[in-house]
């Protein structure tokens, strides 16, 4: 696939009028602003600013590419993938593991070819590699509407629940692996033709395998390193990440306190000042208790 653009929000209609001058013709596409046809070379363009070509026509192309720079747009490449491209399977991340504040949030997408491909035109990618929430959140609800309600699955765990399960299973990775077979199990329910399911490896295989049920224990599972490089996993991370801001914002409202992310020096003084404030007793209903960064204070 060529490079990916991206476009300024307020320079559509720029580009629209220029497409319509080289006597291109528009088509209304879901998730799309919309799609520019001159015979055999199309322009994409999403509501994120994202904007790719299909088909094959390099004069015309190089023509349209020439206008998008004098629009300021710039390019990326679309992050490789690793071997799972093409294959219908579920992805699975998690966020929220090295946060003190917080719920722990797995997330499962489920790609089939057409929802690989326009993920891929949306420009998705790892979370990680996401700057900013407000992009974090538009990018989930462009993936939910790609996917549809049957094929992306959430376990949010919050941290009263969160400090329930540890003080069971005393470990974070089986929690985890507790988690990302609920998800896993849930889309199978309403996808039962899928027989692959990958993640990204956060510990032993058998985290996730031990807790699965009777079908998801039929399907391929494969934990892989920097898993964010395939599409699926990608996509349930955004989708992870945004229900974890959606639910950090909801907890600070509730509180009105401000909760600091990840487990710093920042985030032992906000705890601090949280114990201060709403008594020591209330930790837990916002916060992971295992973690030591306030092993003086107890």
């Amino acid at each position: 696939m060529g490079s990916v653009y991206k476009l300024d929000r307020g320079r559509f209609d720029d580009l629209r009028k220029h497409l319509k001058v080289l006597g291109f013709k528009f088509e209304e596409r879901p998730h799309q602003v919309f799609l520019a046809r001159y015979d055999p070379l199309t322009v994409n363009l999403y509501e994120s600013g994202k904007l790719t070509f299909g088909g094959n026509d390099p004069v015309l192309q190089r023509e349209v590419e020439w206008f998008l720079s004098k629009l300021g747009a710039g390019t990326e490449k679309p992050a490789p993938g690793i071997g799972f491209d093409g294959r219908t399977r579920i992805g699975t991340d998690e966020v929220g593991k090295g946060d003190f504040f917080g719920p722990l949030v797995v997330a499962g997408a489920l790609l089939d070819k057409n929802a690989e491909r326009d993920l891929r035109q949306l420009g998705v990618r790892d979370s990680k590699e996401i700057k900013g929430d407000s992009k974090i959140l538009a990018m989930a609800k462009e993936i939910m509407k790609i996917l549809g309600p049957d094929r992306y699955d959430i376990v949010a765990i919050n941290p009263s629940k969160y400090n329930e399960l540890y003080a069971k299973m005393k470990n974070l990775n089986t929690i985890l692996g507790w988690a990302h077979a609920r998800v896993i199990e849930n889309l199978l329910k309403k996808n039962r033709d899928c027989g692959l399911a990958i993640s990204d490896q956060f510990g032993d295989p058998d985290y996730i395998t031990g807790s699965l049920m009777e079908k998801g224990r039929t399907v391929e599972l494969v934990q892989i390193h920097k898993g964010g490089r395939d599409l699926a996993i990608a996509s349930a991370s955004v989708l992870a990440r945004a229900r974890f801001v959606s639910a950090m914002g909801k907890m600070s409202g509730d509180f009105e306190f401000e909760f600091p992310r990840g487990a710093s020096a920042k985030v032992v003084k906000a705890a601090k000042e949280f114990i201060v404030a709403q008594g020591i007793a209330n930790l837990g209903q916002v916060a992971k208790l295992h973690f030591s960064i306030l092993d003086d204070e107890r």
